[in-house]
């Protein structure tokens, strides 16, 4: 539903009368229920009641509230999509559509009969005046639309039914621009702080976006919040929108849609900030300005620190000459803090894909600070799934729910395995291509032992809730969960400890085992991309076989959930050669003898809790 209750009919009336014949993309027979949203009209600097008498742009509306739409939110009725009309705004500078969330959901029929109603009681106003006179057609007075309107929202709050669980499957936004140039809708989820930010290219005509329910990270209970949506940079644009709606799809609408491309979203937590440098990192810009007369934003550096402490590796995406532009993050004495620098004039999305290639991460994890909305709106177009923000919310930053990420004495150092990492990668050149030759020669040693001390439950538990690609599971366990797995009978619970000549990797994985049947089954598995194709991986499974075949079983099973990003943990298994034994929604169940020995390019240390001589199994390996 739209906040009618203040359209200027008489104001309307002079836009140009748009007839745009379309049939929405969205058909109403598609949705099965919605949430219970009302869109109203509101302020991006709201600061009631002083804003009345101090802001400049200050239009008072027919109750002497702000008036930042231009003749409110008018239902023209030659457009179509979810009600009989479109939603006609003219925005002004600062206005902004907001939406409650109350977590219900209603019917589409529901929905729309409230809507009806609702436009029953509030009509337009005839003209702009602001007074309080009767209103034509048995319209509410102005004092009796403020009425109606607490009454309504207090129905919204308490009589709609519940929401369910989970209940949604997309937003949707569908609208007409009659502008004649593009611009940018920015829609933005609030629950105490922005939890979601999503960015909309508007063109001239017809625009349709659906955004999975996924992307606003809403959690097993029935949403709550704040939605708002405006114009990128307060641009003053007219839209008529035909659909505003988070919607659950009909079962038959589901079947269609399964198999089809989904939208990129950000992941929950962030992993990699990616700095833009002029008027970001520091103040001015280094091609027009000499290096002296830069200024290096105090925030920009100590937020730098910040996030290292807390384990999120950074880089840079800059475009200036690297040799201008490393001299001066030299002289800030940064140049240590930034892995993979992409300092060139190649667009900043391309260089965010190379880097993401280099640290092995998706670019999913990355967030861009870029003081550019074109740079921001480049990256966004090409990598939706990358978080940018601008450098106005460096103070921010750090209380946004993305980077509120586990840290342990690992995490801290994550930065340093990086950079020892990278001296590796340029030592593995020199042995040109004989991949297998470079790990015999790095002296790779795993060391598996169960963990105990609190440290090194808290890093396993980072793992199990950071790691997608390397993970057999995706069971992400909450710290009394995982307490509870710790001392489950019949359970073995690993940690793998991993080393080389270049330095120590520090715990790089976790494993859980049933044993309380005759075959063990591998529960759990995951493991941080920096040992990713080194082999560990597959020495571990070795390992844990070799150890089912010298406890009497016959063979080692493994539970795995195929995701989207996991592909690389599924090869591992393909490459050791297990066998289906079944598979159910995605759930499958595998088996290798447990005759296959150790490679030999890893060296397996095991406590002697585990109960099996590595040293043995090593041997075997060779003999």
């Amino acid at each position: 539903m739209f906040q009618i209750d203040w359209a200027q009919k008489g104001t309307w009336g002079k836009e140009a009368h748009l007839i745009a014949p379309h049939n929405s993309q969205l058909n109403r027979e598609e949705v099965r229920s919605m949430a219970l949203l009302h869109w109203e009209e509101h302020c991006h600097e709201c600061a009631i009641p002083t804003c009345y008498t101090s802001c400049s742009l200050y239009v008072p509306r027919a109750d002497n509230k702000c008036s930042r739409f231009v003749y409110g939110i008018y239902p023209n009725p030659s457009f179509k999509g979810l009600f009989d009309f479109g939603a006609d705004i003219r925005f002004r500078r600062w206005g902004k559509l907001e939406s409650q969330l109350y977590g219900k959901s209603v019917s589409i029929s529901h929905h729309r009969y409230l809507d009806r109603a609702n436009r029953l009681v509030s009509q337009p106003l005839k003209g702009a005046a602001n007074n309080a006179q009767a209103l034509p057609n048995g319209g509410l007075t102005v004092i009796g639309k403020t009425f109606y309107s607490k009454v309504r929202n207090k129905y919204f709050v308490k009589g709609a039914s519940a929401g369910e669980k989970t209940a949604f499957d997309a937003f949707v936004l569908e609208c007409f621009s009659p502008e004649d140039e593009p611009f940018r809708l920015v829609l933005e989820y609030f629950h105490r702080q922005v939890k979601m930010r999503q960015s909309f290219d508007i063109k001239p005509g017809w625009n349709f976006y659906t955004l999975p329910a996924e992307a606003f990270g809403f959690g097993p209970a029935s949403p709550v919040g704040k939605l708002t949506l405006a114009p990128e940079n307060n641009a003053e644009k007219r839209l008529i929108f035909t659909w505003l709606d988070l919607v659950r799809y009909s079962e038959s609408h589901r079947t269609e849609m399964r198999g089809a491309p989904s939208w990129p979203v950000p992941a929950a937590k962030v992993k990699c900030v990616a700095w833009d440098l002029d008027n970001t990192l520091w103040r001015g810009i280094l091609a027009e300005d000499s290096e002296a007369h830069l200024e290096p934003r105090a925030e920009a550096v100590e937020l730098i620190k910040k996030l290292d402490e807390r384990g999120i590796i950074q880089t840079v995406v800059s475009k200036n000459n690297f040799a201008d532009a490393w001299s001066v993050i030299q002289r800030l004495g940064l140049q240590d803090y930034f892995l993979y620098p992409a300092i060139n004039w190649q667009p900043k999305s391309s260089n965010l894909k190379d880097i993401a290639e280099k640290l092995n991460l998706n670019a999913d994890a990355f967030a861009l600070i870029d003081d550019s909305p074109f740079e921001r709106a480049e990256v966004e177009a090409a990598l939706p799934q990358v978080r940018v923000y601008c450098e106005t919310q460096l103070d921010a930053l750090l209380s946004y729910k993305e980077f509120d990420v586990p840290v342990s004495e690992s995490s801290k150092k994550r930065r340093f395995s990086y950079l020892t990492e990278i001296k590796r990668e340029q030592e593995k050149e020199a042995f040109g291509g004989d991949y297998e030759a470079f790990l015999r020669s790095c002296g790779m040693k795993l060391r598996l032992f169960t963990p105990c001390e609190d440290r090194h439950i808290l890093r396993c538990l980072e793992l199990i809730q950071r790691a997608n690609q390397l993970n057999l599971s995706n069971t992400r366990y909450s710290e009394e969960e995982f307490r509870e797995l710790l001392a489950r009978p019949g359970f073995l619970c690993i940690a793998m400890d991993c080393e080389d000549r270049f330095g120590a990797y520090g715990i790089v994985g976790f494993a859980s085992v049933d044993e309380t049947g005759a075959q063990p089954i591998l529960r759990d598995l995951v493991l941080s991309c920096r040992v990713a194709q080194k082999r560990v991986e597959h020495t571990f499974v070795q390992w844990l076989a070799g150890r089912a075949r010298v406890s009497g079983a016959a063979s080692l099973r493994a539970e795995m959930i195929r995701t989207e990003r996991n592909q690389p943990i599924v090869q591992v298994f393909d490459d050791l050669r297990f066998r289906s034994l079944s598979e159910k929604n995605g759930r499958s169940l595998m088996e290798v003898d447990a005759t296959m020995l150790l490679d030999g390019l890893v060296v397996i240390e095991a406590a002697d809790e585990l109960g099996f001589d590595a040293c043995y199994a090593q041997r075997s390996s060779t003999a």
